[in-house]
């Protein structure tokens, strides 16, 4: 019966998988988080990143793995190297860029609570100097990890299109 029905192999799963992981990819990066963004509030919009990201990017590390070892195509250096790339890019924002940002929002946090955030020169509040390090620091780093993020789903696109040229 699983013979018949072409279950008795990986293929099936594994593009099952592969859509599954590229697709999510895609629409939490390029749909979901950009409504979040300017639906929610930025105390909201921050607490619910902070609950995704966590699994997201270990997703992103560890679904390519899984790609590898279940794929039923011959995998070549190249299709091999997009894999690793994807894999490290997610290990990257999970293991170093997403704890650094954590750190950083902490004493953003911190400084709010404080009431350290904001200074009064000439009768105009401004963020203190502090708040500003602080700032630019994140968006150093939120940039990276976004910028590590479209690389991972890139290699997993370009990952795609090799699989499905295999199978014409």
């Amino acid at each position: 019966m699983l013979t018949r029905l072409g279950l008795n192999t990986t293929a099936p799963y594994h593009f099952l998988f592969y859509s599954i992981v590229f697709g999510g990819s895609v629409f939490h990066s390029f749909i979901v988080s950009p409504i979040a963004f300017k639906h929610l509030s930025r105390p909201e919009f921050s607490n619910l990143q902070n609950k995704i990201f966590p699994t997201y990017f270990l997703g992103q590390a560890l679904s390519p793995l899984v790609l590898g070892l279940t794929t039923p195509l011959k995998l070549c250096p190249f299709t091999i190297g997009l894999l690793a790339l994807s894999s490290a890019t997610g290990a990257l924002n999970y293991f170093v860029l997403l704890p650094w940002c954590q750190q950083i929002k902490d004493q953003r946090n911190k400084l709010v609570s404080d009431k350290l955030h904001e200074v009064i020169e000439n009768g105009e509040v401004k963020p203190s100097e502090e708040m500003v390090r602080l700032n630019k620091q994140f968006g150093k780093y939120h940039g990276i990890s976004s910028l590590v993020n479209i690389l991972s789903i890139l290699s997993l696109g370009a990952y795609g299109v090799i699989l499905s040229k295999r199978l014409l």
